[in-house]
């Protein structure tokens, strides 16, 4: 009796935490509501209070059940601490983009069942960090090597043997029965159809990938027709697959599309407004032209639609104002209007206009128009932040991204350290194998940099073979460690060329911000002891110790 008043109680304080949690969610809303309309002067008071307001939060949410949530707020404060204390502020768009994560935020814990909360400490840990795929194989005699892989990309991966083999002992070949799995790996060409789908049906929510050995339409198409999420030729890309893998499972969802809606017509562009919530598509009406540019930056939206009759300033000339800010010149502007004139539209269209809608246009028709062109928008917008081949960021942006954090070292008297990275024989990779290999080897390289890093480090493409990354909160002997942790593990994968394998290997260098006095002469340290590393046999890693201590620099 009294355990079931201590429980009673306890569940009795979740809820009125619960509670709190959404006013306090509700209250960072609108300050970082308010601060992303100040385009000058944010008051760093007014900062240091949204700080504080996500801290208290962040160091009790994991307490009371919502540890995912904690921790997204813990990245949110470690962000905006990481901004006041740089000589870059907080702009109105990093604050607004800060408002709709807090958003999704919010609506996820409303969303959360209140029996989904409270579990046992092991279930509120296991909920803290990133959750440990399951993969199960069954590819005949390539299970190994695929398993191996895998292993080395962090995925809890298993072996399952098939009706011609003889089932190992080991916990690799577990009963389908007793696993919970994420996603089942198949390979058609080797495995009987009739088995892989009965395994299959004994994992309800496990994902299918195929292998196969034909790549044309016909064996797609069947495969498309069993349910596979995931199809791959022999020899399998295995960055490729991983790829596929995070995509589909680890990738958290993404935010729902946003439209900003122009229209004088009151109830019209209310009623677009309501069609497009429907459909899972935020939006938000502006009928006055004159206050656009306030709500583009307020609610930064994936695209606009502009009707092109309204008083005081037409659809094509607000367009064109719109195109004047270098911001906006990527988001797709489309106009409404009644006009059914063929030439009169193209007219519109060659002022700054994307698209044309004629009223009225049908609830499906609108869906459809601009889910499309918010889908192609943050494509684009990928696309121009990231590299194409890894999906890493930028030369120019990890470059702005060291300056930052050297500079909140500084300041908060912390260390942190900067990786310079390069592969090993890449020319000759490139000249035995050729250029498709040699990219095959940077996304796998890729891949495992952003598998076995914390996700408050900073990766990036610096160009050709080489890679920066940034580890913050972390010490050269720390570095050092996790880098060499992955040193080994990418020269343990096997790559794949054609019929052949073969073995990389790569050379780091590290800096820390405690031995360098400004950001560019960080990366160069960095860069200087991966040649270090270079000259002494490559495949290791060479720290940049302060110049007064080793003008070498030594190596693990």
């Amino acid at each position: 009796m009294q355990d079931d008043d201590v429980q009673a109680k306890l569940a009795a304080l979740r809820e009125q935490y619960r509670l709190r949690l959404t006013h306090d969610l509700q209250t960072l809303l609108a300050q970082t509501r308010e601060l992303s309309t100040h385009e000058q002067g944010i008051d760093p008071e007014s900062l240091q209070t949204l700080r504080q307001g996500l801290h208290r939060n962040a160091g009790s949410a994991g307490t009371f059940g919502y540890a995912k949530l904690g921790s997204e707020m813990r990245e949110l404060e470690l962000w905006l601490q990481t901004a006041m204390e740089s000589a870059i502020a907080p702009s109105p768009p990093m604050l607004t983009a800060m408002h709709h994560r807090l958003e999704e935020i919010l609506r996820e814990l409303l969303e959360t069942p209140d029996d989904a909360v409270g579990e046992s400490r092991e279930s509120q840990e296991l909920a803290s960090g990133e959750r440990e795929v399951q993969i199960a194989v069954m590819a005949g005699e390539l299970s190994d090597h695929l398993v191996q892989s895998l292993q080395g990309f962090g995925y809890a991966c298993r072996k399952l043997a098939s009706c011609h083999e003889q089932a190992p002992e080991s916990a690799s070949a577990q009963a389908p029965e007793s696993m919970a799995v994420d996603a089942l790996i198949v390979d058609a060409a080797r495995i009987d159809e009739s088995q892989w789908k009965a395994t299959l049906e004994k994992m309800p929510s496990a994902m299918l990938i195929l292998l196969s050995d034909e790549g044309g339409f016909d064996a797609r198409l069947h495969a498309v027709r069993h349910g596979a999420q995931g199809f791959f030729n022999h020899p399998v890309d295995l960055p490729s697959l991983e790829r596929r893998l995070r995509h589909l499972i680890n990738l958290p969802q993404q935010e729902p599309y946003r439209a900003l809606i122009v229209d004088d017509d009151v109830e019209l562009a209310e009623h677009f407004r309501l069609t497009l919530k429907s459909a899972g598509i935020e939006s938000r009406v502006i009928t006055e032209p004159q206050a656009v540019l306030q709500g583009l930056r307020d609610f930064v939206p994936d695209l606009v639609l502009i009707d092109i009759n309204m008083p005081g300033c037409s659809g094509p000339e607000l367009a064109r104002i719109i195109r004047f800010d270098d911001d906006w010149l990527k988001i797709p502007l489309i106009y409404l209007s009644a006009e059914s004139n063929a030439k009169r539209q193209a007219q519109a269209l060659a002022q700054a206009g994307d698209d044309f809608l004629v009223k009225p246009i049908t609830d499906v028709a609108l869906i459809a128009a601009v889910t499309a062109r918010a889908q192609r928008s943050r494509q684009l917008s990928l696309a121009l932040a990231r590299d194409g081949l890894t999906g890493l960021i930028k030369h120019p942006a990890i470059k702005e991204l060291i300056e930052i954090e050297m500079a909140r070292s500084q300041r908060a008297d912390t260390s942190a350290c900067v990786v310079m990275i390069d592969i090993d024989c890449f020319k000759s990779i490139n000249d035995t194998y050729g250029h498709a290999t040699g990219d095959y080897v940077i996304r796998l390289l890729a891949n495992l940099l952003r598998q076995r890093l914390r996700r408050v480090d900073h990766v990036g493409r610096y160009g050709g073979e080489e890679f920066v990354a940034i580890l913050p909160s972390c010490t050269l002997v720390q570095a050092r460690d996790a880098i060499e942790r992955i040193r080994q593990s990418f020269a343990g994968l096997e790559c794949v060329a054609g019929t052949q394998t073969f073995r990389a290997s790569f050379s780091a260098g590290i800096s820390c911000t405690r031995d360098w006095t400004d950001a560019d002469a960080l990366l160069e340290a960095a860069d200087r002891a991966m040649y270090q590393a270079k000259q002494r046999g490559r495949d290791r890693v060479c720290l940049a110790l302060a110049e007064a201590e080793s003008p070498r620099g030594p190596d693990v």
